[in-house]
């Protein structure tokens, strides 16, 4: 399954540069230009280890330690193995020579679940092994393990189970620069192979750059013309002219976290069905009668008035005065000694002005 899986992935990645219709010196082109795109995702990768720290979910002491020792992405696994070895309860069943066996049985809620995994201690090696098989397959210790490791009080990750591979410092130890091995003062025959086989891998990157279009090539023609000649006046001279290459202070690293997480707006209200809306609706009351089902716009008293009624309208009172109301909307009292031509309302039984 592994060489099978190692094709895929190879063909995933060429056939994001390659097709069958390149020529051949296509193909070395594209290969090129493929390399230093992967380079350039892996220097990317590097400083987000370097710069960013992800962020800590519990206070349990070995998340703390392998934040600081997986990569990002990594340490983003083995922290959701964390998260859910909580719910796992290790128990032991039994003992064979030098090995003691455990099972792990998942509990939420006060709730098992059928499905168990198997931990088997080795105290000759003091190792431990899950029959769910994560650490021989992904390299990081699965929940079971962790569910084994909290229940023998052992807060930190030991060694043994922290593969070199997925740390931030992986490469350490391992040349990263062509320029390492090699001394620019010693004139022997290595180190003149050494240089010229950097300075063809520098020149070759530039050249895949700059033939892929014409202004590139020409510009190029002219800055190696250029190059020529001043390498030249140093072979005569002597002065190299170090002072156009100042080295540039490079400010202290700042570790920056992810962002809390927070809710997006609007999320908060959830969108009603018909049924719901219908019944909402039932609970209103009635502002005139004070029953349920309708508002005051609806009320079956508003919209039936009878005849009396009216009369009532046109021959309001206030404050035991009698008044008559006009056709222009006027308000005149019986005895022609007030008229009001204030806005009014009428709820059924008396007039308000």
């Amino acid at each position: 399954m592994s060489s099978s899986q190692r094709s895929e992935s190879n063909h995933s990645f060429f056939k994001r540069y390659v097709t069958r219709k390149n020529s051949l010196m296509d193909f070395i082109t594209r290969f090129n230009m493929a390399l230093r795109h992967q380079r350039h995702e892996e220097l990317v990768a590097n400083h987000i280890d370097i710069s960013e720290q992800p962020r800590l979910t519990s206070k349990f002491q070995m998340e703390n330690q392998m934040v600081h020792v997986y990569t990002k992405k990594i340490f983003l696994f083995f922290q959701k193995e964390i998260d859910q070895s909580h719910f796992y309860v290790c128990t032991k069943i039994s003992t064979s020579g030098d090995s003691k066996f455990y099972v792990v049985e998942r509990r939420e809620h006060g709730k098992t679940f059928d499905r168990v995994r198997h931990i088997t201690y080795y105290t000759e090696t003091d190792f431990i092994s899950c029959s769910c098989r994560t650490f021989e397959f992904n390299g990081y210790p699965c929940r079971h393990m962790i569910s084994y490791l909290r229940k023998k009080q052992v807060l930190l990750l030991p060694d043994k189970y922290i593969l070199r591979r997925w740390t931030k410092n992986a490469k350490l130890g391992y040349p990263d620069d062509l320029t390492e091995g090699f001394s620019t003062d010693d004139s022997s025959s290595t180190s003149l192979m050494a240089r010229h086989g950097l300075l063809s891998h520098k020149a070759s990157l530039i050249v895949d750059e700059a033939e892929l279009t014409d202004e590139r090539s020409t510009f190029l023609i002219g800055e190696f013309e250029s190059l020529h000649l001043r390498v030249k006046e140093i072979a005569t001279t002597g002065n190299i002219g170090l002072s156009r290459y100042k080295s540039i202070t490079r400010p202290d690293s700042v570790t920056i976290q992810d962002p809390s997480a927070v809710r997006a707006k609007g999320c908060g209200k959830r969108l009603k069905s018909g049924k719901e809306k219908s019944i909402s609706k039932q609970n209103r009351q009635c502002r005139i009668c004070g029953q349920h089902g309708h508002d005051k716009r609806t009320c079956p008293q508003r919209n039936e008035m009878t005849n009396t009624d009216v009369d009532q309208r046109d021959n309001a009172q206030y404050d035991g005065t009698q008044f008559d109301r006009g056709d222009d909307g006027t308000f005149t009292s019986h005895d022609g000694t007030f008229t009001s031509q204030a806005s009014s309302h009428y709820d059924g039984g008396n007039w308000f002005f």
